[in-house]
């Protein structure tokens, strides 16, 4: 399948590790020319060499995504190297557990920018360009709390900031789905990052291998999803064959979200 993204410009926010790292594959394997933005430069540089060890063409570049300077920053560099994004992946992750008694009125203002306000400045950053170029796609990597808030993980921060950042895709895709952009969020499910493992052991003393067990009930499937089976729709999404799939939350989620809707 030809996802028609060749020689596009990819801002992966993210995508060093986990689930985004494996949708930053997918999409320079299609031809894009992909950037791979996050903190911490082992990772980035280690993805960028992946990347290119295939054929692929990618840069990296290592800023804080949760500032506005940071994501500006990020987007120049793209643009110098590269030219504007066409294509932009958002997603950043932090994580603090606790129910409403643990956390501090600050821990809500920190995440509502770790997981609202870091989507609103690399939109801010990227939609002008793909308006003037007639052509863009934007999704958000969120999380399933958004749809349905999960209480016995103690997950009150994420419950409470992930579902502003679905409102704002939402309400941004309306407004520019007339210039061919689309806006889309993805809600993970238990999704086997390393970063899902370290939250499970360290929160709620689940041990990687006690993980299967702690899990099976709550998912139809019976199993943790795989990093490439997110990334795959993600990649998807990012593509030109995706262009009447505009405003969405797509649950990946092995069946966890009992909903119809």
């Amino acid at each position: 399948m030809d996802f028609g993204i060749r020689d596009k410009v990819a801002f992966v926010s993210g995508g060093s590790k986990g689930m985004v790292r494996e949708a930053a594959l997918m999409l320079a394997g299609e031809g894009a020319k992909v950037a791979i933005v996050a903190r911490t430069q082992g990772p980035i540089d280690d993805t960028v060499a992946q990347i290119r060890s295939r054929g692929g063409t990618a840069m990296g570049y290592s800023a804080d995504l949760t500032t506005r300077s940071g994501v500006r920053d990020a987007v120049a560099a793209v643009r110098a190297q590269f030219g504007d994004p066409d294509i932009a992946i958002s997603c950043v992750m932090e994580n603090i557990a606790g129910d409403f008694d643990d956390v501090k009125d600050e821990d809500f203002e920190r995440f509502f920018i770790v997981y609202a306000m870091s989507v609103v400045y690399l939109a801010r950053e990227v939609i002008p360009a793909m308006k003037t170029k007639g052509w863009g796609r934007f999704v958000a990597v969120g999380s399933g709390t958004a749809k349905e808030p999960v209480g016995n993980i103690h997950h009150m921060l994420a419950n409470t900031t992930r579902p502003a950042a679905v409102g704002f895709v939402k309400t941004l895709s309306d407004e520019v789905a007339k210039y061919g952009i689309t806006c889309n969020t993805v809600g993970p499910g238990w999704i086997g990052t390393a970063n899902m493992y370290d939250y499970l052991e360290k929160k709620m003393g689940v041990t990687p291998d006690k993980v299967g067990e702690f899990l099976h009930d709550l998912i139809p499937a019976g199993r943790v999803g795989r990093p490439e089976e997110i990334a795959s729709t993600i990649a998807y999404l990012c593509s030109d064959l995706a262009g009447y799939i505009s405003g969405n939350w797509i649950g990946v989620d092995g069946g966890k979200h009992k909903s119809l809707f």
